[in-house]
């Protein structure tokens, strides 16, 4: 419809939805949110990226529209954790991809795999978990301090493919880690690497480094784990359909039930606004 191309149309999208409007960046954030606020009277709506949904945040800062808007964390959160309004849920980790990297569902997910496989070995363990876990952080952990580095100093340089693949082959391939941080290094100040290295590991004091990895590079990471543990090639859509779903009701870190609380009463607000609201109808 026409009247959302314009930045004064999308703020007056909500009058043509019964439901509250939440919106996020992306189309393949819908089934993690949906899993959250399914029993309510919303409707979640992608936008093309973070700018239109910056775009939509600011507008709440000048208007008491009801609708919500969902902001990924990316580099932003080393810095910056509060929302710039009630109803603009900024993400604790750096993307919601990064929620879904949670023990119990991906264990689940394996089990199940395998159990309808009919297999008869043995799903991913804790202690693989764990150690997988710790492994990312070691070889990724300087790769990540320069991203952040270029990415604050905007170069314009990715240190990140969208996915890992050309860091793996049957295990990690190092060679191909170093070379890509080498290149990395390069046009960037070290006083910029120092910052960049001082808020990461301020980050990592109560985080995993997985939590910080880019979205898309971090479900890369988890759909190898899965694959290479049921030893079969699974697609993005099953596994983020399937853990959507569960990790809700299996994960109950501090950044799920923050997530969920915010985006809950957020939701809520919303209702409540629009509530007060004159009719439209007449």
């Amino acid at each position: 419809m026409a009247f959302s191309r314009t930045t004064s149309g999308l703020a007056a999208e909500y009058l043509f939805h019964p439901e509250i409007l939440v919106y996020v960046e992306g189309h393949t954030d819908i089934p993690f949110y949906d899993a959250v606020l399914q029993n309510y009277n919303c409707r979640i709506k992608a936008k093309n990226g973070k700018p239109e949904c910056e775009k939509l945040a600011t507008l709440l800062e000048q208007n008491e529209f009801p609708y919500v808007v969902v902001l990924d964390g990316d580099y932003e959160i080393l810095e910056r954790t509060r929302s710039q309004h009630r109803r603009v849920v900024l993400l604790h980790r750096h993307s919601y991809e990064n929620y879904l990297f949670e023990m119990e569902p991906i264990k689940q997910f394996c089990s199940d795999r395998l159990h309808s496989e009919d297999s008869l070995e043995i799903s991913l363990t804790s202690d693989e978990f764990m150690a997988f876990t710790a492994d990312i952080e070691v070889r990724f952990k300087d790769l990540l301090i320069l991203d952040v580095a270029h990415q604050r100093s905007k170069t314009g340089q990715k240190t990140f493919f969208r996915t890992p693949d050309r860091f793996f082959k049957e295990d990690f391939r190092d060679n191909e880690i170093q070379k890509q941080q080498e290149a990395a290094a390069e046009n960037i100040y070290a006083q910029s690497i120092d910052e960049a290295e001082n808020l990461v590991e301020k980050y990592l004091t109560e985080h995993r480094l997985i939590d910080l990895l880019p979205g898309h590079f971090a479900f890369g990471i988890m759909r190898r784990l899965i694959s290479n543990t049921v030893d079969t090639s699974i697609s993005n859509d099953e596994i983020r359909l399937y853990i959507s779903r569960v990790v809700w009701q299996l994960s109950k870190t501090r950044d799920h039930n923050s997530l969920k609380r915010r985006l809950l009463n957020a939701v809520r607000e919303a209702e409540k606004i629009r509530q007060a609201q004159p009719s439209t109808s007449s």
